[in-house]
């Protein structure tokens, strides 16, 4: 019943406190808290080191130089991160990735190891955000709150791909394998900054394309935004101009697709999902 924890923090100053203080306050402690500061300049980094000195023992601070706000820098922090706690020999069953931002019941992640542990076949699992996108685009484990099987992970190379959808490329390669990734209702935590607000789900287009989703279900997935206004105008058309760049070619490799053979499975995961609703539907309506 181990684990340990990445947090990828950005100029984080009003929130990374909460953040911290609520993974120290788990009912079941973590083993390690490793902290990616990505270039902070307001304060956040100084933060941190006040932490680090009260919990020596507990917390590890990777402090990177300021490039700039990249969203897909944040894979490559997490697997940072990974590396990290490798090196330091930090050996267990499971760890948390979380972004700067959240706030967790003190037994979340008991409640999440409890529930791996007693379904080897979980593979990736998370509870859900009060208010908020968590896993918006397929209802699957993505941001923060995840926890992850570190033999699973181990299995499928040890590292994010860093490009456009790493997180659902993620758990999409475990259920090809035919393993589970539950998102858990009755385990809620708190977003402290609304979800998009720094990248203004600018990826979210190019990560549908990156993993092959079915173009029917990408148009569903707009139209619902559009009429729920979850992201509101400009997240949804950043998201379609994210899912035409990538479908008409780019050099660069974050904005390239996936193997084709996750990108199939994905499809036809999305046609069967696709076909059990519209049937459940009609069904209703006779």
């Amino acid at each position: 019943m181990s684990y340990w924890v990445c947090a990828v923090a950005r100029n984080a100053c009003t929130y990374i406190p909460r953040t911290l203080e609520s993974l120290l306050a788990q009912s079941l402690s973590p083993k390690r808290l490793i902290v990616v500061d990505d270039g902070s300049k307001d304060g956040t980094g100084r933060i941190l080191g006040q932490y680090q000195r009260e919990y020596p023992n507990s917390i590890q601070i990777l402090s990177l130089p300021d490039r700039g706000y990249d969203i897909r820098r944040v894979q490559h922090n997490i697997n940072l991160a990974w590396a990290a706690a490798s090196e330091s020999n930090v050996k267990t069953d499971f760890f948390v990735v979380t972004g700067d931002d959240c706030s967790y019941p003190e037994d979340y992640t008991k409640l999440l190891v409890s529930r791996m542990l007693r379904d080897p076949k979980i593979a990736v699992a998370s509870g859900t955000p009060s208010g908020q996108l968590h896993g918006a685009l397929d209802r699957l484990p993505s941001g923060s709150g995840r926890m992850i099987r570190c033999d699973f992970w181990k299995r499928i190379g040890g590292k994010y791909p860093v490009r456009a959808g790493g997180e659902t490329w993620l758990t999409y390669k475990a259920m090809e394998l035919g393993l589970k990734v539950p998102v858990y209702q009755d385990l809620a935590f708190q977003h402290l900054r609304p979800q998009g607000s720094l990248h203004q789900f600018a990826d979210w287009g190019a990560s549908m394309h990156n993993l092959g989703y079915h173009p029917l279900f990408v148009i569903g997935r707009l139209v619902k935004n559009l009429i729920k206004r979850n992201m509101g105008l400009e997240g949804s058309v950043n998201m379609i101009r994210g899912y035409l760049q990538g479908a008409l070619g780019s050099s660069d490799f974050y904005f390239g697709p996936f193997e084709n053979s996750l990108r199939k499975f994905i499809s036809g995961e999305q046609r069967k999902r696709m076909t059990r609703t519209i049937t459940s539907r009609l069904r209703i309506s006779l």
